[in-house]
């Protein structure tokens, strides 16, 4: 996620004076070990030289690193679906710990994604919503609130996030009980375009 000026000032702020105050303090502390006895004063002048040219410094190389996007940046849309992740865990309490004692695996959390995945999509063409989705919604029904496109694929990845984090617990909490395999198809289902020219997505 995309740092801001002022949050990028105001971590340098908090790392210089950090570092100002270990800078004082050792100096006092090991020069005179050293024998280059260090007035007070001197020593408060010399670190608050150097505390400048440091905050400049953090906060010129900070900018630079986001203009050149060394930090891959986030999307507002990622960003949406992360938000409303800490949303579900912070405001309403699923958190991890909540999801793994209330759902043997993440196949109900999986479900509530594809609900309001395929409500947005129904949504964007402004086209009735079908009776099916309701069955596909694995709780109870006073829970269910589409609340537009945008909004709904928020939510809709947020819990995936949280569908896939439940499984990647489980895996590993128990390798053999979740295999990593795709689902057999059936006979009668029809190749993807990747199978018909035999190559893979």
């Amino acid at each position: 996620m995309k740092q801001s000026r002022t949050a990028s000032l105001i971590e340098s702020l908090v790392n210089i004076g950090v570092g100002l105050g270990l800078s004082i303090m050792l100096q006092g502390l090991v020069l005179p070990l050293l024998g280059v006895p260090i007035p007070l004063a001197a020593n408060l002048a010399f670190a608050g030289v150097m505390t400048v040219v440091s905050i400049a410094r953090q906060f010129v190389l900070r900018r630079v690193f986001e203009a050149l996007h060394i930090r891959r940046p986030l999307s507002p849309a990622l960003q949406a679906i992360i938000a409303e992740r800490f949303r579900q865990i912070e405001a309403e309490g699923f958190d991890a710990e909540s999801d793994d004692r209330t759902y043997e695996n993440c196949a109900d959390l999986a479900r509530a994604g594809a609900a309001y995945a395929v409500c947005a999509a129904f949504q964007a063409m402004a086209t009735p919503l079908p009776a099916w989705i309701a069955a596909l919604w694995p709780w109870n029904q006073t829970w269910w609130k589409p609340q537009g496109v945008r909004r709904d694929l928020a939510r809709a990845g947020a819990l995936i996030v949280a569908a896939l984090e439940h499984f990647d617990r489980g895996r590993k909490n128990s390798p053999e009980r979740l295999p990593d395999k795709p689902w057999p198809r059936s006979s009668s289902a029809k190749p993807s375009k990747f199978e018909r020219f035999g190559s893979q997505p």
